[in-house]
């Protein structure tokens, strides 16, 4: 057995306005696919939260609109964790952040931080981890590869060419640990994503110390 099976990178309707696949449909189709559960890692950013209501309290409850939703569709066999992709005011990259609790969504304003380094203390000091989505997509700017955890290596979206044999090697080079996921927006035609995490994890800092323990293989990846 390769342990349990998660998808690391999956957005909803009700909070991304790229999701086409309401939660309860996300869910479903995982549950078909024989997975343990999915991470929901819908968009934190300045642009999208703007969509989402006048002050940061609405918009957060919109984020986690698609979360929570989902997390009403899981059983003792399926588990639905928090996760988000964030997005900084310096340029386009985006993240995936593991580690945390609704409690810290509305901690802070998470939509308007100017960097990641001036988002990093923040990582740090709530036991928090980082990776860099899709970090060779078009109009992705190269970074520090110190400020993150790692990388993902393999990308599932299957409408944007996320040069994941680039990412692979990147992240060889850099010996930096390695992350796929699905980027589940649609049905495409790519591979979905995942990891196989060696323990059952049940929530958002479950799958932080995973993996930063390492204790997980890659479904698919760029070699």
């Amino acid at each position: 057995m390769k342990g349990y099976l998660f998808d690391t990178h999956i957005h909803t309707k009700e909070a991304s306005s790229c999701g086409e696949v309401p939660a309860a449909e996300v869910v479903k189709r995982y549950k078909s696919l024989g997975y343990s559960g999915i991470i929901v890692t819908d968009h934190v950013h300045a642009a999208q939260f703007a969509k989402h209501g006048s002050t940061y309290k609405e918009q957060a409850e919109k984020y986690l609109s698609g979360y929570r939703t989902a997390k009403a569709f899981e059983d003792e066999n399926f588990k639905v964790i928090l996760g988000m992709e964030i997005r900084f005011l310096e340029n386009d990259n985006d993240y995936l952040l593991y580690g945390f609790d609704e409690d810290f969504v509305f901690s802070r304003d998470l939509a308007h931080f100017e960097s990641l380094e001036a988002f990093k203390p923040v990582v740090e000091e709530n036991n928090l981890i980082i990776f860099q989505a899709h970090p060779f997509r078009r109009h992705m700017t190269i970074i520090n590869p110190a400020l993150v955890d790692g990388i993902e290596v393999y990308n599932g979206h299957g409408n944007h060419n996320s040069s994941n044999d680039i990412a692979y090697a990147w992240a060889v080079k850099y010996s930096l640990p390695m992350l796929s996921g699905s980027d589940f927006h649609g049905n495409t035609e790519m591979e979905p994503g995942g990891v196989y995490f060696e323990e059952y994890v049940d929530d958002s800092k479950a799958v932080a110390q995973a993996l930063r323990d390492k204790k997980y293989t890659l479904k698919c990846y760029q070699k």
